[in-house]
């Protein structure tokens, strides 16, 4: 990676993908093509990485995307995992709480905060392994222009305009993307009446050790443990009051100290937000896509800004990837919408439904809330739902050309992702599937003997891993694992799972069955890599 300063101008040359943005999404995202070799520019308004601790909460898929691309190790140690999440009323009485266990379905802590200017740095530094990622501070576009298989952004730098021609651009610069105007696309939805004052403070030796969502009509506010000393509060701005009022200092050590009871804070970062819940009508206008928060805002309250962003991200790169390698073709790229923004709208609704439960106001509303939850509560079926973090949705994609088709609910769930054995030792299964690979997974039966030969051929010019977990492996290439793990073991009867295509991205393209039927969903990869059907003896 070549990463060049405002005061050093080189000549912009073709790429395949120019990233607009070098947020978390634009960097992942540059990080996950750089793990495929294309050719990638990463154009950055600012003068460097931002710096400021935005987003503050990931969960398992991220993680799980930062193992696939080798950087978890970087970032692990920075990570407050599974802290207690707690929603409280005016007297301090829990309404619902979650304890997240150590390792979730998809091998990974299911929940917690980090420090985002040490992500961005990580992803950052990551990019010097790719000799085919170029990073440009000080590179603003001004114009994106689409001619037939190009795209050509007119970029301004402080020596003088420039120009760069990419087979596609990925808007991931934020919500007041520029990309998503030049693309001609509108975001749908409201905004909130309400606005939030956002506290990062640092408080020596502080005792903030959970997630603590305080539902108090006379001020809504939250409460999170940050990395090393820090400590992230939210309030929300009350009728009378001014921004400039709530960003003095006077007046945020005074809500702290009645709030948490702390008096002497360092005071990092304060920012007064209007929050959204808005979804771009569309995602992709010709070769142009958007993703992050250029593509959806949302309210804090589900933890999923940056954490969908990381989602739009995994899913467009192999697919870009794909196309570019001349695997699939450009069709492919309509999934991307399709798959990703009805289950953001979804969430966006999830969202709003969890701050319908912190910021009312009215008392009369929030007694008549606090007397619902005291029913809800006196269900232990609920209290278990609520407790293993059944509120929030697992994994999911919407129906696409690369998804099977039918009701079967197994297809576009993420493939979870168990602790299994080798004679060498103990792994997560991801080890055995690189970056952007398929793979065929059998469950005591080795996947490869229920692929069309077709199939077979497809998947083999795509060098997709072939497992088969507590069988044996017909095929030489099918690779043996041992599993243990009763959690994936219960999932696996729970759908009757015997076989499974999974797609680059962990999620399950489609079912295999014993009669070897071609599967649609790589249809449009036979077509490209001119795999025929063999012909029929006489």
């Amino acid at each position: 990676m070549a990463v060049e300063s405002i005061a050093a101008r080189a000549a912009l040359r073709d790429v395949d993908v120019a990233i607009v943005g070098a947020g978390p999404v634009g960097l992942m995202l540059a990080n996950l093509l750089g793990m495929a070799g294309i050719q990638v520019a990463v154009l950055e308004a600012n003068a460097e990485l931002l710096g400021l601790p935005r987003a503050i909460a990931y969960d398992s898929e991220t993680l799980r995307l930062f193992a696939q691309i080798g950087l978890l190790g970087e970032i692990e140690g920075g990570l407050i995992k599974n802290p207690h999440v707690r929603y409280l009323n005016s007297r301090g009485r829990v309404l619902m709480q979650a304890d997240m266990p150590a390792h979730g379905p998809y091998g990974h802590s299911s929940l917690g905060t980090f420090y985002q200017p040490d992500f961005e740095r990580v992803l950052l530094r990551g990019l010097a392994r790719f000799d085919t990622v170029k990073v440009l501070f000080g590179h603003q576009v001004t114009s994106l222009l689409q001619r037939g298989e190009d795209a050509v952004l007119s970029i301004a730098t402080r020596n003088g305009p420039s120009s760069l021609r990419a087979k596609f651009v990925a808007g991931c610069d934020g919500g007041t993307s520029r990309v998503r105007d030049m693309l001609g696309v509108r975001l749908i939805g409201s905004t909130y009446a309400q606005r939030w004052l956002v506290v990062d403070a640092i408080v020596k030796k502080h005792r903030v050790d959970q997630i603590s969502f305080h539902c108090d009509p006379r001020r809504p506010r939250v409460e999170l443990p940050a990395v090393g000393e820090r400590v992230r509060w939210e309030f929300m701005q009350l009728p009378g009051e001014t921004e400039e009022e709530l960003k003095n200092d006077a007046r945020i050590t005074e809500l702290i100290a009645e709030s948490a009871g702390y008096r002497e804070v360092e005071i990092e970062r304060k920012a007064v937000y209007t929050f959204h819940a808005r979804v771009a009508d569309r995602w992709r206008n010709r070769r142009g896509f958007l993703a992050g928060d250029a593509a959806h805002l949302m309210p804090p309250f589900a933890g999923q800004g940056m954490n969908g962003g990381m989602k739009d991200a995994v899913n467009l790169a192999w697919k870009l990837s794909s196309v570019l390698k001349g695997f699939a073709p450009e069709a492919i790229l309509d999934s991307y919408e399709q798959e990703r923004a009805p289950v953001v709208r979804k969430m966006v609704e999830l969202s709003r439904r969890l701050g319908a439960v912190i910021m009312p106001t009215s008392r009369r509303a929030a007694a008549l809330r606090d007397a619902i939850f005291a029913c809800l509560n006196m269900s232990r079926a609920f209290r278990a739902f609520i407790g293993r973090g059944g509120v929030m949705p697992p994994p999911a994609i919407g129906r696409s050309s690369l998804t099977g088709a039918g009701r079967d609910v197994l297809i576009g769930q993420m493939l979870p992702q168990p602790g299994v054995k080798t004679p060498d030792g103990s792994f997560l299964l991801d080890a055995f599937q690189a970056c952007h690979q398929w793979m065929v997974l059998g469950i005591g039966v080795d996947p490869a003997t229920m692929l069309s030969a077709r199939d077979r051929r497809i998947l083999d010019a795509l060098d997709a891993r072939s497992i088969c977990i507590n069988g044996s492996g017909a095929s030489q290439h099918t690779l043996e694992l041992r599993c243990d793990d009763a959690v994936f073991q219960a999932w696996a009867k729970r759908y009757a799972v015997r076989a499974v295509l999974v797609r680059p991205d962990r999620f399950i393209a489609d079912r295999l069955d014993a009669k070897g039927r071609d599967l649609q969903v790589l249809t449009p990869f036979a077509k490209s890599l001119d795999v025929a059907a063999p012909p029929i003896a006489a």
